[in-house]
């Protein structure tokens, strides 16, 4: 399950100036709703899991995108590029329509 980073703290603030000024894209955070429909669901990430959505959010943000659906195997996220923010997390079959994306990338799951 992830961990939400604390905005407000100077250390997580240090952080994420010091991976952008080394090249590394900052973590993704998970927003408490976010967090919360994942605990509702039963869905636990790994390590693995959270590398290969970072890496759909990088892509999308490479080609401009501020507000992306990553459908990830059954699970979708829609994620804040620019603040590297997981607003809401569902199951794709929950609702058929995404309102307020701007872009989706589609990332495959090892398992399926």
């Amino acid at each position: 399950m992830p961990i939400r980073n604390q905005q407000g703290t100077n250390g997580s603030a240090f952080a994420d100036v010091l991976a952008k000024a080394q090249g590394q894209p900052s973590p993704l955070r998970f927003s408490a709703h976010a967090e919360s429909r994942l605990l509702e669901r039963g869905l636990n990430l790994s390590k693995a899991d959270l590398t290969r959505i970072q890496s759909a959010v990088d892509k999308a943000g490479s080609k401009g995108a501020k507000d992306a659906y990553v459908v990830y195997g059954d699970t979708g996220f829609v994620v804040n590029v620019p603040n590297r923010t997981v607003i809401t997390a569902m199951a794709n079959h929950d609702d058929p329509v995404v309102t307020n994306i701007d872009s989706v990338v589609v990332v495959s799951r090892p398992d399926h």
